[in-house]
C-alpha cells in the first residue's frame, strides 16, 4: 500500500491553515447544529445537504484540476487513497456506512463534525467526541475479528475503469451533475429560508453552499502539501494510540499501534485541532458562540460510538468517503455514502413519528 509520505513540515504549512479553514466554514455555514443535521434526515432543513453536495462539487473540481496540472502527485495521492481498506468488501462500505449515517441522525454530528462543535460551544459535544473514541476503541481492539467477516477486496474499484472513460472528463460530468441539483435545491429552498432562528444571513451565518465550496477547495493543499485527502476518522485512532505506552499493549493491539506515529497519522489530529481554533475564533466573531443547542450526554455518547465504529469498518468517514472518495470516483464510497444517508434517513424519520426526535439540552 502507498503511503502518503507526509512531512512535519506539511503538516505545519498545510494542516494547519486547512484546519483553521475547515472549523471556520463549517461553523459559519451552521452545518455543526445538532438540529441541523437531524432535521435534514427528516427533511425540514437542507443546509447539511447543500453543504456537502457544494463540498463534493469543489472537490470533484479540484482533484479534475490537479490530475491535469499535478499528475503525479494527484495519481501518488489517489493511490494513497485507494490504498486505504483496498482487503474489504462492498459489504463493508454498506454496513459500515450505514452505522455511521445511523450515528450521525442520533448525534447530530459526523467525526469531524463533532470536533468544530467543541469549538464553538454546543452543550455535550464532548460526549459525543468520548462516544467516538469508544466506537474507534472497540473497533481497534477487535479488529482482527472483524477483518475476516469484512475481507473481500474487489477486482476493479475505480468508476472511470468501470465505464470506459477518463478521471477527469467523469469527474467534471459528475460535479455538473451535482451543480444542477444543489442549484434545484436551493431555488426550491432559499438558504436565508432555512436557518435557526438566532442566525441572521451574512451577519452570522454564510450560504452553505459557499461553505462547502471552501472546504472541497481544501482537497488542494491536502494533495499538494500532505500527499493525502481529507479526511477526519483516523485522528481518533491517532489519539487512542498514545494509550499504548508499552511494547506489550502495542503488540496486543497491532491495528491501533499502527496509527501511532509519524506525520502521515498525525496530520489529521493536527487538522482537526486547529478546526477547534477555527471554529471558536469564528464563532466569538459572529456571535454564536453558545447558541446551539446540544443533545443530552447518553444520546451523544450512542451517536458518537456508532459514528466512528461505523467509519472504521467502512475504513472511512464524512470526509473520507464522502467528499474525497466521492470525488475520487471509488465504488466503496459511493456504496457508503448511500448507506450512509439510506440509514440515516430512515432512523430520522422513525425516531420522528415515535416521538423520540427530542433530546436537546
Amino acid at each position: 500500500m502507498a503511503t502518503a509520505g507526509t512531512t512535519w513540515l506539511g503538516v505545519i504549512t498545510s494542516a494547519v491553515p486547512m484546519g483553521l479553514a475547515f472549523g471556520t466554514a463549517m461553523q459559519n455555514g451552521l452545518v455543526i447544529l445538532p438540529e441541523t443535521i437531524r432535521l435534514q434526515f427528516t427533511f425540514q432543513r437542507y443546509i447539511m445537504l447543500k453543504m456537502f453536495l457544494a463540498a463534493t462539487i469543489s472537490s470533484c473540481t479540484s482533484f479534475a484540476i490537479l490530475s491535469v496540472l499535478a499528475p503525479r502527485t494527484f495519481q501518488r495521492a489517489r493511490e494513497v487513497y485507494f490504498g486505504c481498506g483496498s482487503d474489504k468488501s462492498l459489504s463493508a462500505a454498506a454496513i459500515g456506512g450505514a452505522m455511521l449515517g445511523a450515528g450521525m441522525a442520533i448525534g447530530g454530528a459526523c467525526p469531524g463534525m463533532v470536533i468544530v462543535q467543541l469549538g464553538c460551544g454546543v452543550p455535550n459535544a464532548g460526549y459525543t467526541f468520548l462516544g467516538g473514541l469508544l466506537g474507534a476503541a472497540t473497533y481497534g481492539a477487535f479488529e482482527p475479528t472483524f477483518r475476516k467477516a469484512l475481507h473481500g477486496p474487489m477486482k476493479e474499484r475505480k468508476l472511470e475503469k468501470m465505464v470506459g472513460t477518463s478521471y477527469t472528463s467523469l469527474a467534471i460530468g459528475f460535479a455538473a451533475l451535482l451543480v444542477g441539483v444543489v442549484g434545484l435545491i436551493e431555488y426550491l429552498v432559499p438558504w436565508t429560508s432555512d436557518l435557526p432562528v438566532f442566525a441572521t444571513p451574512w451577519r452570522s451565518s454564510w450560504p452553505p453552499i459557499l461553505a462547502g465550496a471552501i472546504i472541497g477547495s481544501l482537497q488542494v493543499p491536502a494533495v499538494l502539501g500532505l500527499g493525502d485527502t481529507l479526511g477526519s476518522s483516523s485522528a481518533y485512532m491517532t489519539v487512542l494510540a498514545q494509550a499504548l505506552f508499552s511494547p506489550s499493549l502495542e503488540g496486543a493491539y497491532k491495528h491501533i499501534t499502527g496509527f501511532k506515529r509519524g506525520a502521515d497519522n498525525w496530520w489529521q489530529v493536527v487538522y482537526l485541532a486547529a478546526s477547534v481554533a477555527g471554529s471558536y475564533l469564528s464563532s466569538t466573531h459572529m456571535g454564536t458562540f453558545g447558541a446551539a443547542q446540544g443533545l443530552d450526554p447518553l444520546t451523544g455518547v450512542a451517536g458518537g460510538f456508532l459514528m466512528l465504529f461505523g467509519s472504521r469498518v467502512a475504513s472511512g468517514c464524512t470526509s473520507g468517503h464522502g467528499l474525497s472518495g466521492m470525488a475520487m470516483l471509488s465504488l466503496p464510497s459511493i456504496v457508503a455514502v448511500c448507506g450512509m444517508f439510506g440509514c440515516a434517513i430512515a432512523v430520522g424519520v422513525t425516531m420522528s413519528s415515535l416521538g423520540v426526535y427530542r433530546g436537546f439540552s
